[in-house]
C-alpha cells in the first residue's frame, strides 16, 4: 500500500506531495495535467518493491531496477527525460512511503540513463500483496499472442500492458474463494450477465441466461474491461491488500455502467487500495453519492491544476478540497447551457 509520494521536477510537476488513502484515491484533472504520470510513478515504485521480495537487494541493483522500471513504464528516450528542465535544477527527486514503515528516496539527473541514485539505503519493508496497473485499453480481445508480441518488441506498448498480460495468464484459483473477493466477482458477473473464462489462449463470455459462449472480441469494450477485472480477481492477481492503479476506468462505459462501476470501485476499496485517474464528472458524482451515504469512508481526492510554473496538486477528503477542475467545469457548463436552451424551447 502506497502512503505518500513527494516529487520534485518530475515531468510536469515542479513540487508535489500526495498522501494516499488506504482505500480509494481519485486523481482528477484535464488532459495534459499528468494524471497518468502520477499513476505510473506510484505503480513503478510498488512494482519494483514487489520484485525485491522479502529482502532488499544491494544498493546498486536497486538503483538500476528502479531506473529500468521507470523507463519501461513511461517509455521516455532515456531516464533523464523524466526530469523537468527548469532553471536552477538539473534533475528530479522522488520520495515514497509504503506499508507501515517502508521509506525511500531517489534522485536522477537529466543526463542519467541507467540508474537512479538512492539517497541512502531504503527503510525496506516487503509488500504483502500484489500490485497491478490497468491501462485505459482492455486486452481481453487481443490476448491471444499479445504477450509474445510484446516480449519480442513487435508492438510499441508501455510495460503496464505486458505486466497485465502476464497477470491474466494464471488460471482461476482452485477451492473456495475468500468471502470478500467472491462478492466482488459476483457483483461483476451480475453487471455482465455472464462469467469470464479462458480456454487455451483466448477469453470467452458465458452468458447466465442462455447456453453457449461467445468470444471476448464480440463483447462490448466496456464489458471486456469489467470482465478483465473479474478474471484478475478469480485468478488471485487482485486480492486482499493488493494495490490497484486504474487509468480512466470510465472509458467506453455508458452512464448506466458508470453507476455500477462506482459501486464496484467502492467495494474494491474495502478490500484493497485503489487509485484511479479520471476526468469524468459523472463518475466523480457517483462516488460522492456513496460518500454522502456513508458507504465510502476511506477516500482521498487529488485535483491537478495547470499553472504557469507547471502542475499543482491539491488534495483532500472531499472533491470540494481540490479546487476548480476545467474538465469538470466544462461538463457543468454544458448541463447549464442545455437546461437554458431547453427552457427557451
Amino acid at each position: 500500500m502506497l502512503k505518500t509520494l513527494h516529487i520534485k521536477n518530475f515531468t510536469v510537476f515542479p513540487d508535489a506531495e500526495l498522501q494516499f488513502s488506504p482505500g480509494l484515491n481519485v486523481i482528477i484533472g484535464e488532459n495534459g495535467t499528468g494524471k497518468s504520470h502520477l499513476l505510473k510513478l506510484g505503480y513503478a515504485i510498488l512494482k519494483t518493491l514487489e520484485s525485491f521480495g522479502d529482502k532488499a537487494p544491494a544498493k546498486e541493483v536497486a538503483e538500476r531496477e528502479f531506473a529500468r522500471n521507470l523507463v519501461d513504464i513511461f517509455r521516455p528516450e532515456s531516464l533523464g527525460r523524466l526530469a523537468s528542465r527548469v532553471q536552477g535544477s538539473a534533475g528530479s527527486s522522488v520520495g515514497a512511503e509504503w506499508g507501515r514503515n517502508g521509506k525511500l528516496g531517489f534522485y536522477f539527473s537529466t543526463r542519467k540513463s541507467e540508474k537512479v541514485d538512492l539517497w541512502s539505503s531504503p527503510q525496506y519493508e516487503s509488500l504483502r500483496s500484489s500490485t497491478l496497473f490497468i491501462p485505459p485499453k482492455e486486452i481481453l480481445s487481443v490476448f491471444e499472442g499479445f504477450q509474445g508480441a510484446l516480449e519480442k518488441r513487435e508492438l510499441a506498448f508501455d510495460g503496464t500492458y505486458l505486466a497485465l498480460a502476464k497477470a491474466l495468464n494464471p488460471p482461476p484459483l482452485k477451492g473456495k474463494r475468500p468471502v470478500d473477493t467472491a462478492k466482488l466477482v459476483e457483483s461483476l458477473e451480475k453487471v455482465l450477465h455472464a462469467s469470464v473464462v479462458k480456454r487455451g489462449n483466448r477469453f470467452y463470455f458465458l452468458p447466465k441466461s442462455t447456453a453457449g459462449q461467445f468470444e471476448a472480441p464480440l463483447a462490448a469494450e466496456g464489458h471486456r474491461k469489467l470482465g478483465m477485472l473479474a478474471y484478475l480477481i478469480l485468478n488471485g492477481e487482485l486480492r486482499n491488500k493488493s494495490s490497484l492503479f486504474w487509468d480512466e476506468p470510465e472509458a467506453n462505459l455508458n452512464p448506466r455502467l458508470l453507476v455500477k462501476l462506482a459501486q464496484i470501485l467502492v467495494e474494491l476499496s474495502k478490500v484493497m487500495q485503489v487509485t484511479i485517474a479520471t476526468h469524468s464528472l459523472f463518475l466523480l458524482r457517483e462516488l460522492e453519492i456513496f460518500q454522502e451515504e456513508k458507504k465510502l469512508s476511506e477516500a482521498r481526492y487529488f485535483g491537478l491544476q495547470l499553472t504557469d510554473n507547471g502542475v499543482e496538486v491539491r488534495h483532500g477528503k472531499s472533491s470540494n478540497d481540490i479546487g476548480e477542475i476545467a474538465a469538470l467545469d466544462a461538463s457543468i457548463e454544458q448541463a447549464d447551457r442545455y437546461l437554458q436552451a431547453d427552457g427557451e424551447m
